[in-house]
């Protein structure tokens, strides 16, 4: 076959696959065009998405910049504590305004007041904020020599292992309620399971040091 009857009929079949291609077009143009509609409906809709979470995010940081900056005044602006005890009646500001209260009463060792601060706020939420309220919340019962309390808030906390939260934190005051109840057993358990896993980080660390003064103590 010469090269131009070669090149001609390269030239037919592509010409016929685009003929092909028009009227594949022409008859699905009603679905091309709903499915391009349905696709920029839902890049429309992520771009929304994205907006709203960056405005809810940004909202939740001027709140928390708010609480905070009343709770580190409060030495020389005791005015503040009754800011403070208003903010927590809000929705918006319930959980971190209470969490800032309820460490100040704590700072104060009224461990009572503290607590029932907390107690309104403690189931609500699954984020950051919802984890420190918890992990206060225990801290409370330890205080108080409520060392179940306090060590069934941390096995939970450890079961959900929030991505949030550091668990390193959360299993060294597991091991300290184990430790302060006198279940030493337990304690080491949690205290070994940090310097094996934590090895690198700073309660990894103290985890090491607790079991040394543990076994020497024997």
């Amino acid at each position: 076959m010469k090269r131009t009857e070669r090149k001609q009929l390269k030239e037919n079949e592509l010409a016929s696959g685009l003929n092909r291609f028009t009227r594949w077009i022409r008859q699905h143009t009603k679905k091309i065009r709903i499915a391009a509609l349905g696709l920029v409906a839902v890049l429309v809709l992520l771009v929304g998405i994205k907006y709203l979470l960056d405005y809810q995010k940004g909202r939740e940081a001027s709140y928390l910049s708010e609480v905070l900056a009343l709770k580190a005044d409060l030495e020389e602006k005791p005015e503040n504590l009754a800011k403070l005890e208003s903010l927590s009646q809000k929705k918006r500001y319930e959980r971190m305004a209470s969490l800032a209260l309820a460490t100040y009463y704590l700072e104060k060792n009224d461990l009572d007041r503290a607590e029932q601060i907390l107690v309104k706020v403690k189931d609500k939420g699954r984020d950051l904020t919802h984890y420190q309220i918890l992990d206060l919340y225990a801290q409370i019962q330890i205080k108080k020599g409520s060392y179940d309390q306090a060590i069934e808030i941390y096995r939970q906390i450890e079961k959900e292992k929030p991505g949030v939260y550091p668990l390193d934190v959360v299993l060294f005051r597991l091991a300290e309620a184990y430790e302060k109840q006198g279940d030493k057993e337990q304690a080491q358990n949690v205290y070994r399971d940090l310097q094996a896993n934590y090895q690198h980080t700073h309660y990894g660390y103290l985890a090491s040091m607790k079991l040394m003064n543990l076994e020497t103590s024997k």
